[in-house]
């Protein structure tokens, strides 16, 4: 890690306002301060950014990810990729994978309409999350790392028009205002949409996926259908609600050309869903999905270091082995800043 670090960059950078830190960005960080590794942290977003000042301030860096299954598919669509990658995952999607996310967009194509955002609305998103939180300040580089599994509500207010966050709250404390962001330099895409402009994506897989990558920067410590996963994740936080079935389906069509995922059925709170992961280096990262209806419906990233071992609550969920977050939400249409 350097002084050019893209966390380190988006912390120097941060004005004054900026939504507290994500907890991927700031368990990304851990990782990069505990571990000292050489290799370059992964593209940073408007959502994951202030990390490095909040690890190393607070002395707490709480990990971001979510759940992933064993390597058993007990519903016959696949198994998730365990593999660790030291370059670019360029690795092609398996069949029963390409199987899993057709089979999705069938259940998108034939869902109910996008929302409608009116003037002076809000997207109003409550995520129900687990966190591992580790201690930074008194920390051996090489040694074994203990996470600690402590709940992680959040909820957040999205400015339509640029899915930008006005308002958080989370486990209990006072909702905190955001300076906002405007989408007038660089127009709406995936990283700012706007309802028009989701309106207007194009349903054609291929069209989609060029798109994707078109919107992509030059990173060369990470594959740019990395990125594209990381991208998709915070733009289906924000905005799954607003996509149209025919944009829906496309999407998840357009997937199956991505390199790198891998698909599996998991049970997260009792609720079957399948996960869509995309492996790369020490991590796996996840979308969730309702098989019911093709929509986005949570967040999972798992850890592969056999030196981290997480320590999970009496009282809360069952997470498999490397878990170091879960996150499901719910989105909907509000009308005001606060409102539920």
């Amino acid at each position: 890690m350097n002084r050019m670090d893209s966390d380190i960059t988006a912390v120097r950078d941060l004005p004054p306002g900026r939504l507290e830190p994500t907890d991927e960005s700031v368990s990304r960080t851990w990782h990069q301060v505990i571990r000292r590794r050489a290799t370059p942290a992964r593209r940073s977003s408007r959502l994951l950014a202030p990390v490095l000042a909040a690890a190393v301030v607070a002395g707490l860096a709480v990990g971001g990810g979510v759940v992933f299954s064993s390597t058993e598919a007990p519903w016959g669509f696949g198994s998730p990729s365990g593999t660790k990658t030291k370059d670019a995952n360029r690795a092609a999607a398996p069949a029963e994978t390409v199987a899993a996310l057709n089979a999705l967009a069938d259940k998108a194509a034939a869902g109910a309409a996008g929302a409608t955002v009116q003037p002076g609305q809000y997207i109003y998103v409550k995520h129900d999350g687990w966190a591992a939180s580790f201690e930074i300040a008194n920390a051996t580089p090489g040694e074994d790392e203990t996470g600690l599994i402590k709940p992680q509500p959040r909820e957040l207010w999205f400015d339509p028009q640029g899915m930008v966050a006005q308002e958080q709250a989370g486990g209990g404390a006072p909702a905190q205002s955001v300076q906002p962001e405007s989408t007038a330099s660089t127009g709406p895409s995936f990283a700012h949409p706007t309802p028009e402009w989701v309106a207007s994506l194009p349903t054609d897989p291929d069209e989609l996926r060029a798109k994707l990558r078109g919107e992509m920067g030059d990173e060369d410590a990470w594959s740019t259908d990395h990125q594209v996963w990381s991208a998709m994740q915070e733009f289906y936080a924000s905005s799954d609600l607003l996509l149209s079935p025919q944009v829906r389906a496309g999407l998840l069509r357009a997937f199956t050309g991505l390199r790198g995922i891998t698909s599996s059925e998991v049970q997260v709170d009792g609720r079957r869903l399948v996960a869509v992961r995309h492996t790369e280096r020490e991590s796996g990262d996840e979308i969730l999905f309702d098989p019911a209806t093709g929509h986005a419906v949570g967040l999972r990233s798992v850890t592969m270091s056999s030196k981290v071992t997480l320590v999970e609550p009496p009282n809360g969920p069952a997470l498999d082995p490397g878990v170091m977050y879960q996150a499901t939400w719910t989105q909907k249409v509000v009308s005001a800043v606060g409102a539920r």
